[in-house]
């Protein structure tokens, strides 16, 4: 077309205006610097198919100084709509002022000018469509289950996390994904029977929830799943994609395990104190009748260590829901410390001799405690006592055998140290860390002792509790184990 100049106006990153996007014949300075008020351009024009034809600078808007500069003289204006919303201009310009626009010329500038709205339109439309595409793949990779979707044509497309849970890379299509993966039902154990998969189902147009055990071939792990697969259907009802999603429920289902395991713990640990209590109730009474019966004295020193024994039993069981209600408060963050000055090295002595007397008639254990007369402390005093019937008490427990345990009591810098020893079943360097967690027992020869696993977790808040610290150390299977507790006095 001739002309001396054109240009493609759109609008600006802020929508109030247009300004040149692309052109021919222009300086550099005119196509920075010239902006036409969006608002004025759409009052120019009112529909698709509209043109206007100016002399310059007069009836023009935009910077009539820079159109001065740039020496245009008149202009013939196309509007460029999409969906009847004006998203642009075609500006060409003659420098000529003698020089008339034809009907060929506005004609023609009609053609270029709906060429160049189907371009731009077009150009949207791809980048929209790409933008959903992203944003399609940012949802798929940011959800926290798998996704599995498939096509009727046998591909087939994994989000990050599914590949995470299934052991797998991006496979190409469906029948890959089948082959890499040993799917299996959750309660029977049996295989997955061809076709029965539940993207197959769903590519069959039936909706499926299930729950399957997969083993991951990268590793071997095994995986307990929530399956839910269902179809999308096209606008004719066929099944254009199916869709599968995997919720990871192995950490849910061990858990649940382990707590059922810790009820049967729980109430076989509570159960066991009572059966001496009642044997030793029944005892009790059966020889006051015997004395009341033959008008006899009754046996008064082994009627102190019956009751002796029964105390015990109480302080076990005392001890054992202690330990729980100071589990649950820990877990709520609700464990209270009732502050108070103690004597620690008064309390330590305690805890120690109650043991020595617990263990007096079996004559297996020894006790030794080494501490200055008084270590003045500032704390919960009950809370402390529970920590160290607690250390004593695994002391005594995991040396079977007997032999000595020490307790040892140091003070430096407004700090007290605590050291319970034993000569018991030790620990094994790999279980130290996995120790002082709720519920959590030693493997191998501690997993054949009665308890629940809390008592050590149960010290290690307590000392938290008071801005302390819990230690365990060991040198190995059979080697004994040494505790230590560090306190701010």
């Amino acid at each position: 077309m001739p002309a001396d100049a054109a240009a493609v106006f759109l609008p600006d990153s802020e929508g109030n205006a247009l300004v040149i996007r692309a052109q021919d014949g222009l300086s550099d300075s005119y196509v920075a610097r010239q902006s036409l008020p969006i608002e004025e351009v759409r009052a120019q024009f009112r529909a698709a198919g509209e043109h206007i034809v100016l002399d310059m600078p007069g009836g023009s808007v935009g910077d009539h100084a820079l159109i001065e500069a740039e020496g245009l003289a008149k202009l013939l204006s196309i509007p460029l709509f999409f969906e009847g919303e004006l998203i642009g201009s075609l500006a060409i310009y003659t420098k000529d002022p003698s020089r008339s626009f034809t009907h060929e010329d506005i004609e023609l500038a009609h053609l270029l000018a709906a060429t160049t709205a189907i371009g731009i339109t077009n150009s949207r439309l791809f980048a929209e469509a790409v933008a959903q595409e992203k944003l399609h793949r940012h949802l798929l990779d940011a959800l926290g289950d798998g996704v599995v979707i498939g096509w009727p044509n046998g591909r087939c497309e994994t989000n990050p996390r599914a590949r995470e849970i299934l052991g797998v890379p991006q496979l190409e299509t469906l029948a890959e994904l089948r082959a890499a993966v040993d799917v299996r039902d959750l309660l029977t154990g049996e295989p997955m029977k061809p076709g029965a998969y539940p993207l197959d189902r769903a590519m069959r147009g039936e909706k499926s929830r299930s729950e399957v055990v997969v083993k991951r071939p990268d590793s071997g792990e095994r995986r307990e799943l929530e399956v839910s697969a269902a179809p999308v259907f096209g606008p004719k009802g066929e099944v254009v994609v199916g869709v599968m999603t995997l919720h990871d429920i192995t950490d849910l289902l061990a858990g649940e395990r382990e707590r059922e395991q810790f009820l049967s713990i729980v109430s076989h640990e509570l159960r066991t104190p009572l059966t001496p209590l009642k044997a030793l109730a029944q005892l009790v009474r059966s020889r006051m009748r015997r004395a009341q019966q033959q008008g006899t004295e009754l046996d008064m020193e082994s009627l102190d260590r019956n009751l002796a024994a029964i105390e015990r039993q109480v302080d076990r069981m005392n001890g054992l829901v202690n330990d729980l209600l100071s589990v649950s408060r820990a877990e709520k963050g609700s464990l209270s410390m009732e502050r108070v000055r103690y004597d620690l090295a008064v309390v330590l002595r305690e805890v120690v001799q109650r043991y020595a007397d617990a263990t007096s008639e079996e004559g297996r254990h020894s006790f030794a405690v080494e501490a200055p007369a008084s270590v003045p402390a500032h704390g919960d005093q009950s809370r402390i006592e529970q920590l160290l019937m607690n250390l004593v008490g695994n002391a005594v427990k995991y040396s079977p055998k007997g032999g000595p345990v020490r307790v040892a009591l140091a003070t430096t810098d407004r700090q007290a140290e605590i050291a319970v020893t034993d000569e018991g079943i030790g620990i094994p360097p790999e279980e130290i860390a996995k120790l002082g967690h709720p519920f959590v027992r030693g493997a191998g020869r501690a997993g054949t002792f009665a308890g629940m696993g809390v008592g050590l977790y149960v010290a290690r808040i307590v000392a938290e509790a008071h801005a302390g610290s819990l230690a365990l150390e060991s040198d190995g299977d059979g080697k004994g184990t040494t505790v230590r507790v560090k306190l701010p006095l």
